[in-house]
């Protein structure tokens, strides 16, 4: 069978692509300009589907206890990720399900059934993002913040991680560690196969966890730069550990039939930044002790301009298409995830114009009943 080449003459990359789910309110824009997406099942059954209809490999969903208000409210109100994606797993067939989970608030034994039951429910499609909380007063609130965590969220993390992955393949669990106590607990029914693994952390201590823990690594970022160390990073670690982890990167999406006319567009969202939002999730990020916390805090602080969650791509079908040509061939891609403005209109776009272009140059959709993960 002879060997698909791309358009540099090199071997088909393999490129996943999925869609960040818009579960809290106003969606991934700090701006009054975009559609408000308040908390729906509804809206995200359908954009999960319609990114099974387009050929997608996965629908990814953040956790958010605490917004930051502004004219857009912005994440002030928000879905439960896991409750959200165990009704989704039931209602889609194909695509892999990324729900979302700090370990303060799930006690590993806990994790290990919910985990276990949606592995159930979707056949097999679910993958766990692990996060350790990008702003800590979402959690403090609760008052579920154990001493000195932001000391030691990572071994915290990984001590959560490792006993989950025992009650995962083990027939019962004794552990005596730092955080956690647990005497003969048993966890069935295993789930099959175990979900994969995800960490979106940038920081040296977090990017070694993912790569000893996690299966994925996002690389977080409105800089194309700042993510290409990070993803630079993150391989050579993967490297010392003697390890492979997938780089994912998260993308914002802003088309237009013509690059004059998307730069239109993405000028009104910058004239409706909501600088109330803005600022206050700039003051919580630059109130955070870790370095790259604060970098991103002040990003937020000085520019208007600063209103994606992920690294810009602006311009036509073909502009877009070429730009993650780039990422996947130039080796920084292995898994995109989706932002989008207008999710509806924009997956449509994209399914219809951008994919296309894609296919050519790419190892990209699903065809075969298995998703992202597998």
């Amino acid at each position: 069978m002879p060997v698909t080449r791309n358009r540099r003459g090199k071997d088909m990359k393999r490129l996943d692509i999925g869609v960040f789910l818009p579960i809290a309110k106003n969606g991934f824009v700090f701006s009054t300009a975009g559609p408000p997406y308040p908390p729906s099942y509804q809206t995200n059954l359908e954009i999960s589907l319609l990114s099974e209809r387009i050929g997608l490999d996965f629908v990814f969903s953040m956790s958010k206890w605490r917004g930051f208000g502004g004219a857009s409210q912005f994440w002030d109100a928000s879905h439960e990720s896991f409750s959200l994606m165990a009704a989704l797993a039931a209602a889609t067939r194909r695509i892999d399900l990324i729900a979302t989970v700090n370990p303060l608030l799930f006690h590993p034994a806990m994790m290990a059934k919910m985990a276990a039951t949606i592995q159930d429910v979707s056949g097999g499609r679910l993958g766990l993002n692990i996060v350790t909380g990008a702003t800590i007063g979402e959690y403090a609130q609760m008052g579920v913040i154990p001493e000195n965590y932001n000391e030691h969220r990572y071994a915290y993390a990984a001590e959560w991680t490792r006993v989950l992955k025992r009650l995962w393949h083990e027939s019962s669990v004794t552990h005596h560690g730092n955080y956690f106590r647990l005497e003969d607990c048993v966890s069935e029914p295993k789930p099959n196969p175990p979900p994969f693994l995800v960490c979106a952390a940038t920081s040296d201590e977090g990017l070694r966890f993912t790569v000893r823990e996690a299966d994925w690594s996002f690389m977080s970022g409105t800089d194309l730069g700042m993510v290409k160390q990070y993803a630079a990073r993150a391989r050579s670690i993967a490297a010392e550990e003697g390890r492979k982890v997938k780089i994912a990167i998260p993308v914002m999406l802003v088309m237009g039939d013509t690059m004059a006319a998307a730069e239109a567009y993405q000028e009104r969202l910058f004239e409706a930044a909501d600088l109330g939002a803005l600022g206050n999730i700039g003051r919580a990020l630059s109130g955070e002790n870790r370095d790259r916390a604060q970098l991103r805090g002040a990003q937020r602080l000085a520019d208007r301009k600063a209103i994606y969650a992920g690294l810009p791509i602006v311009g036509t079908a073909r502009d877009v298409a070429d730009r993650i040509i780039d990422l996947a061939e130039d080796g920084e891609a292995d898994c995109l995830l989706l932002i989008l403005v207008d999710y509806m209109d924009g997956l449509q776009r994209f399914g219809a114009e951008v994919m296309p272009l894609l296919k050519a140059a790419l190892d990209v959709g699903t065809q075969d009943g298995t998703g992202a993960g597998a």
